[in-house]
Parts: C-alpha cells; structure tokens; sequence
C-alpha cells in the first residue's frame, strides 16, 4: 500500500482552476479500488491519499495523469508501507 502525499506549489486560486477535474480524475480510482480513502490536508495546503496499487511504477503512472500534477500546481511523494493491523472492516487489505 502506498501514502500520497500531494503538496501545493501555485497559490491556492491556480489550483482551485483544476480541482473539480482532479476530483473527477481520481474519482476513477476509487470506482477501480486502486485508491482507497483520501483528502484534502487542513489547512487547505494539499492532500492525502491512501492507494492499493501493485507497485509503486503503477502509482507513478497514475499520478502523472493527475490534472493538478500536469497542470504543475501539485507536487506529490510518495511512501510505501506494508499493512499489519486495521479496523476489521479493514482486514482484507493485510495479512
């Protein structure tokens, strides 16, 4: 599983101009089940996502299709980690 960390690097009005098609991008995701829970950051700085991808190439392929990525108003890095322990309604995504 992977953490995206997206970080905004135009003011917040530049990338207000891309954010419904960010949402509508990333909204696919979700239907495929490669993203699983995310947001904005508070304060309104970025955002988090949660991703179930098979690799982190796949992630890479995903992001750089990001409106907000391509628009170069966002920044992400990324952070891999392997899951151990959930809620239980979470217990399929872990050994």
């Amino acid at each position: 599983m992977f953490i995206i960390n997206f970080n905004f690097v135009k003011p917040i009005e530049e990338v207000n101009r891309f954010t419904e098609d960010h949402r509508n991008y990333i909204s696919e995701q979700y239907n495929t089940g490669k993203f699983i829970i995310g947001g904005p950051k508070s304060p309104r700085t970025g955002g988090i996502v949660i991703a179930n991808c098979d690799s982190k190439e796949e992630v890479y392929e995903i992001l750089d299709k990001d409106p907000l990525i391509q628009k170069e108003v966002a920044e992400y890095s990324i952070i891999e980690f392997t899951p151990v322990m959930s809620t239980t309604d979470l217990n399929h995504y872990h050994q």
